[in-house]
Parts: C-alpha cells; sequence; structure tokens
C-alpha cells in the first residue's frame, strides 16, 4: 500500500495539518507545530511531494531518510514536517488494522488521562475568574503563565507581581492541581530567588524556570535548581531530540517531568521511547501540546502505551475557529473539527479506542470557515531599556 496524495491543510485559527491518504482511501492526519507558519508551511509542501508513492507501512523507515537523508538534520522546521507524517502515517496504520495506535504500540497501561489547560488573563482577578471557568468545564488541574516582561535580576517587588496571580488562582480552585509556566521568562539566579515564594501555593510542578540552551552550564543549573529546593520542576517543550531528552535525565534527572512536543521530536514513536527513558530515570512524562486535537489524540496514543506518563495538556478538545478564551468566559471556538470531541469527566479524558488515532476529523468544516485563518508570530517584549525581553 502507496501514499497517494499528502497535502497541507490550514485549520483555523492557526493549526498546520498534514492530510495523507493511501491507495485504499485510507486517510491519516497529523500536526505540525503552531508557529514558524512562513517556514513550516512549505517546509510541509515539500515534504507532501517527496513522500507520494512511498509505501505506507514504512514509518520509521520514511522518517529516518526525510530527518537524516540530507547533510542537515534537526531544527523546529524540519523535525516537525517529519513529526506530522509519522503521526499520519501511524492514524493510517491503525485504521488499516482496525485498531488504535496504542494497541501497535504494546497496548494500554490506563484508561484515562488527567488533563490540563492554560489560563488567561492580565491581573490576578482575571486569571482567578479564568480559573473559575476551567473547574466549571469539568477540569481538576490548571496551568497558570503568571510572569511578565522579566529582568534578569529581579528583586522581590518585581516578582510579587508573579506571587499575587499565583495566590489568586490557588485561592480560586481551592485543592486542585496547580501548575505553573514561568515560559523560560526568568533567568536561573531570578528562578532561585522566586521558587521559595511559590512553594506554599503547592504547585505540582513549575515549568520553564529558565530557558533550556543545551549547554553542560544549564544542564548543571537546572539539576542544582532541581535539587536544592522542593518545588517540582519541567522542561522539555523547546528540545528537538531524542538524546536532548536523555542528556536531561541520564546520569541524574535535571527536572521532575518531561514535557517533549510530539509535533518536533519525530512524532508518535519518538514520544513513547522518551516515555521510556522517563520510566527509567523516575521522572514523569507530559507531553507539551498547546495546539489543535489532532495532536491532542496523537498525545492521548502516547500516554495510553507509557507507563511514565502523569498529565496531559491540552488547548482543543475538538473545537476550531475562533481560538483562546476569556476570562470568566472559557473556551470559544467556531465550529467542532472532530465529529466526536474529546470529553472531561471528572478531570480526565478516556483514553480512545476507534481505529488510528480514535478521531475523525471534519475536514469540510474547515474550508466553511477559512476567513478565520489567523496564524500570528508571539508578541515581541521589550525591557524599558528597549532590549528584547524573552516572551
Amino acid at each position: 500500500m502507496r501514499i497517494r496524495e499528502a497535502r497541507v491543510v490550514r485549520c483555523p485559527p492557526r493549526w498546520l495539518l498534514l492530510r495523507v491518504e493511501s491507495d485504499d482511501g485510507t486517510v491519516g492526519w497529523g500536526e505540525a507545530i503552531g508557529d514558524l507558519h512562513d517556514e513550516v508551511e512549505p517546509a510541509l509542501q515539500a515534504l507532501c511531494e517527496r513522500v507520494v508513492g512511498r509505501e505506507v507501512d514504512g514509518i520509521e523507515r520514511m522518517r529516518q531518510e526525510l530527518h537524516k537523508g540530507r547533510f542537515w538534520r534537526d531544527g523546529p522546521v524540519l523535525n516537525t514536517a517529519v513529526s506530522a507524517l509519522e503521526m499520519a502515517l501511524w492514524d493510517i496504520r491503525g485504521k488499516q488494522c482496525g485498531r488504535p495506535v496504542h494497541e501497535l504500540l504494546g497496548g494500554p497501561v490506563r484508561d484515562r488521562v488527567q488533563v490540563y489547560r492554560n489560563l488567561w488573563g492580565n491581573s490576578p482577578e482575571e486569571f482567578a475568574a479564568s480559573a473559575e471557568a476551567a473547574m466549571s468545564e469539568g477540569l481538576t488541574m490548571v496551568k497558570v503563565s503568571p510572569a511578565g516582561p522579566m529582568a534578569d535580576v529581579p528583586d522581590d517587588g518585581d516578582l510579587s507581581g508573579i506571587v499575587a496571580v499565583v495566590s489568586a488562582v490557588r485561592e480560586a480552585i481551592g485543592e486542585l492541581k496547580l501548575a505553573i509556566d514561568l515560559h523560560g521568562r526568568l533567568s536561573p539566579a531570578a528562578s532561585r530567588r522566586l521558587l521559595p515564594l511559590l512553594e506554599p501555593y503547592d504547585p505540582c510542578f513549575v515549568e520553564e524556570p529558565c530557558l533550556p540552551d543545551g549547554s553542560a552550564a544549564h544542564l548543571r543549573d537546572l539539576q542544582e535548581l532541581h535539587l536544592s529546593q522542593r518545588v517540582p520542576l519541567a522542561t522539555g517543550e523547546r528540545l528537538l531530540t531524542k538524546r536532548q531528552f536523555a542528556d536531561h535525565l541520564f546520569p541524574a534527572p535535571v527536572a521532575a517531568v518531561l514535557q517533549p512536543d510530539l509535533s518536533l521530536v519525530g512524532g508518535i514513536r519518538a514520544g513513547v521511547e522518551i516515555g521510556a527513558m522517563c520510566e527509567a530515570a523516575q521522572a514523569a512524562l507530559a507531553p507539551h501540546c498547546p495546539y489543535g486535537p489532532v495532536q491532542f489524540a496523537a498525545s492521548l496514543q502516547v500516554a495510553a502505551a507509557s507507563p511514565a506518563h502523569a498529565f496531559q495538556e491540552y488547548q482543543s478538545l475538538g473545537g476550531a475557529g475562533a481560538g483562546g478564551g476569556t476570562p470568566g468566559g472559557g473556551q470559544a471556538w467556531e465550529f467542532d473539527l472532530l465529529a466526536t470531541p474529546f470529553t472531561v469527566d471528572g478531570g480526565f479524558v478516556e483514553i480512545p479506542r476507534g481505529p488510528g488515532l480514535g478521531i475523525e476529523v471534519m475536514e469540510e468544516r474547515i474550508a466553511e470557515h477559512g476567513d478565520s485563518w489567523n496564524p500570528h508570530p508571539p508578541p515581541l517584549w521589550q525591557l524599558p531599556d528597549g532590549s528584547h525581553c524573552e516572551w
């Protein structure tokens, strides 16, 4: 069985999907990262031209050749194009076998997955209202990004705004799980100052307390931060390779939670392999997933097959279109992309049992809402002196 057609599908609000069809008419879906659109879309289109006519079953062979077949390799653009294809091929393979992908990976180790999403707001009150909206959706875990533009060497006054947001959200959600995402906006020195201030609010993890740079110094700084205080640390959404995750896990973990992005690290099999490393290192797996429901479905397949999986981020359970949400208003989507969106019950989503990724993409609805396509780049922040500030 060969690939008959492969094409890029722009799905509002800003998701790049990959649609792959085999000779027998089976369609598989993959998803690239929801950023770098000007660079990623041409890469996906070039990949589509190269894979038509290839054997559908040769998933890993094709991934290896597309990733390593040129002199240059790695980087977010190449990696995400290959990852999207790998997801789509697993979707086809599962559908042709009549089995969910996780059954082809050894079978499920769990029946459901605890999920969480980000909150929205520009003040402690708005973040608290967003947390209350999330609870009304059935969530028992939320994540807040409380850090605005930060100097490299802040004082306690500079950090007080972060603490105020976290305090307001904790008061709003009571004893539910609270994750905090610092988004790499602080230096290691600033994080050492901030983490003791956050500990009283009992975060289940603090994500990206500093930016990864791949150096031995970064790994040393992160491990010292990991070992010197009680708050669990999380990192990994910007890492590109399994080797980088191995460096963060062996000979000793530098964080408690590792967050590979399946749309960046090579796809589903890479996610399972990183999960196996996490299991060996006694660290938790919690894949990064702030994009569409196709990537979320792929992440659930990894969750089903990975003993180290702890909880799963999501942005969309099946909706598409306008995107995002408002404080106190919950999520707001223009249309359902999936025929049967995922549902949250008691903070958990059931592992999909259908073939492939376990989803049916309503492709015709994408064209109906094409005017909502808005691939906006992240904001650019500046410090008071006009220099660049990490977003």
